[in-house]
């Protein structure tokens, strides 16, 4: 009697007042599809979160801003803003031969921060951390922009670095608290337009604040855009904060977090000075390495016996996460390799200015804006991820291929073409490797993976660009020489590109033209090489339905 009166209980409370009770065929529904089985309400974006539709688009109009905020920073000053502005700069401190950490100091905090930000927002809150992260960004860019020596302005990168990192990682973060998971894909794409926006815009307008106003402007503009940002975060952003656990406090794994960044900061210095700042064969250079690989392979062995990891070891004994991790790695350092360099293929080969160059960014951006929200699309609505990371590596393979057949002679249209192409394939792979690794994991583990997938593409991005640059610089060296040129007409065209259209004319110049374009071949395999790596990767990851 008394089961048979619970069971009545549990089919009226299914059933509720004036409700019919749901057929076979509509309890199948939903079990094929989860979104079928929330009520409307719980679907539309913003509900997970408690918000009204118009306090979600708010909140992802401050989100964006600040996306557009630190993606122009990335694209334009590590890439471009920097790389024109560094002359005036360090004419004005009178400090050139340390020109070189004001990219480096900012991208190794950003990428270092990165996994940091995501435990600490599961701890204390990813709105917290996320204001946080704001705060500190907006110190170090005023900082920037007052910089009154050399020293000073690479310091302030280096704070500046602290507060991007944190940023940039919890947006992805913070997305999947306002909508559900399904839907993470069309949303983090907002995101991704803007970024890929930003990396066209922030050459040009660095390039006008270094000509027409002061650099210090290509920093003051992040105390225009950041503080809009802070202040819709504050007022609106309403997600569950978790209550303080003062054991999970206690047990925070301090270990594993000086390792993990101890033996990351050694490989990345390792990278970025060989063969620039010392010879690979340099003591330090060797002290670096193996001091860094010794750090990873202790941060490994450690995190099986914290009480609280870093990176759940239940994380590398999934293949499909791993294989997400290399395929993170290698698509970092193919994604940045072409942005960095296909600029400069313009400017050696075709002439083009130092500014100018920046937009032929423009149609391999043009390409992410497309693949991105695509890549959103099929996810939302066919609940799969890794598909789009298939299809993209694919076409990022190809592409990387066809791009190692640029020479001289290459016309712009065939160059245009592939990179429209190219940045569809490299925008599906963005948004399918993110949402296929949150799809992976169990929902408390959705902010470490984040962040550590965005940390393992940001260390790609900086092995991408400084393997490219030893390849590319040795053989550019070895063929100079073979023109039978003087030492200080080899000084002249590896210090200012500029003056190569100037002072060498005719065969000569067209002969310069050539050794330019065989040496970047060399830095188009490398960059191939990762391409096919990112497709082996990501085809050994897992697909799984959402």
């Amino acid at each position: 009697m008394k089961a048979r009166t619970e069971s009545e209980n549990c089919e009226s409370t299914l059933e509720g007042p004036g409700q019919a009770t749901p057929s076979s065929t509509d309890l199948e529904k939903a079990a094929n599809d989860p979104q079928l089985a929330l009520p409307e309400e719980e679907t539309r974006p913003g509900a997970k979160a408690g918000l009204s539709l118009r306090q979600f688009w708010i909140v992802m109009f401050g989100i964006i801003s600040t996306r557009l905020n630190v993606g122009m920073l990335l694209a334009a000053l590590d890439f471009n803003i920097v790389a024109t502005a560094v002359p005036i700069i360090s004419s004005e401190f009178n400090a050139y031969s340390n020109s070189s950490w004001l990219g480096t100091g900012f991208l190794v905090t950003f990428a270092l921060v990165l996994p940091i930000y995501g435990k600490l927002g599961d701890i204390f809150g990813r709105r917290n951390m996320f204001i946080v992260g704001t705060l500190i960004f907006i110190l170090g860019s005023g900082l920037c922009g007052g910089a009154k020596s050399m020293n000073m302005l690479i310091w302030s990168r280096v704070v500046q670095g602290i507060g991007g990192g944190g940023i940039y990682g919890l947006v992805n973060i913070i997305v999947t608290d306002l909508v559900p998971l399904r839907d993470v894909g069309k949303y983090i794409s907002f995101t991704g337009l803007v970024w890929a926006i930003a990396d066209v815009a922030g050459p040009l307008l660095g390039g006008a604040f270094s000509q027409y106003v002061t650099w210090r402007w290509c920093f003051y503009i992040n105390l225009c855009i950041s503080p809009i940002s802070l202040i819709i975060t504050v007022i609106f952003l309403r997600i569950p904060t978790p209550k303080i656990d003062k054991e999970r406090i206690k047990n925070f794994d301090i270990i594993g977090s000086i390792t993990l960044i101890g033996g990351t900061t050694c490989l990345l210095l390792a990278i970025s000075w060989g063969g620039n700042n010392f010879p690979w064969k340099d003591s330090r250079i060797i002290g670096c390495f193996v001091g860094g690989i010794a750090l990873l392979v202790i941060f490994m062995v450690w995190e099986h016996w914290a009480k609280d990891p870093f990176m759940p070891p239940v994380f590398l004994r999934s293949r499909a996460i791993v294989a997400i991790f290399f395929a993170e790695f290698f698509y970092g350092a193919n994604l940045l390799g072409m942005m960095y360099y296909v600029p400069q293929y313009f400017q050696l080969v075709y002439g083009d200015s130092a500014t100018i160059s920046g937009v032929a960014l423009l149609p391999m951006m043009l390409g992410l804006a497309i693949g991105n929200p695509v890549a959103g699309w099929v996810t939302s609505k066919y609940g799969l991820s890794l598909a789009n990371a298939w299809v993209g590596s694919a076409l990022t393979v190809l592409i990387s291929g066809l791009i190692t057949r640029w020479a001289a002679g290459t016309s712009r249209a065939e160059a245009i073409v592939e990179l429209i192409i190219l940045g569809i394939g490299q925008g599906a792979v963005m948004e399918g490797l993110l949402v296929g690794s949150q799809f992976s994991v169990e929902p408390m583990h959705i902010g470490i993976i984040t962040g550590l997938v965005i940390f393992v593409q940001t260390v790609g991005d900086i092995f991408g660009i400084a393997i490219y640059a030893a390849v590319y610089q040795n053989v550019l060296r070895t063929k100079l020489h073979h023109l039978s040129l003087s030492a200080e007409q080899i000084g002249i065209i590896l210090s200012d590109v500029q003056k190569v259209k100037t002072q060498f004319k005719g065969e000569l110049h067209q002969s310069i033209i050539e050794v330019y374009a065989e040496s970047l071949q060399n830095g188009w395999w490398w960059l191939f090489a990762c391409a096919a790596g990112l497709l082996i990767s990501s085809a050994c990851a897992k697909q799984r339905k959402l």
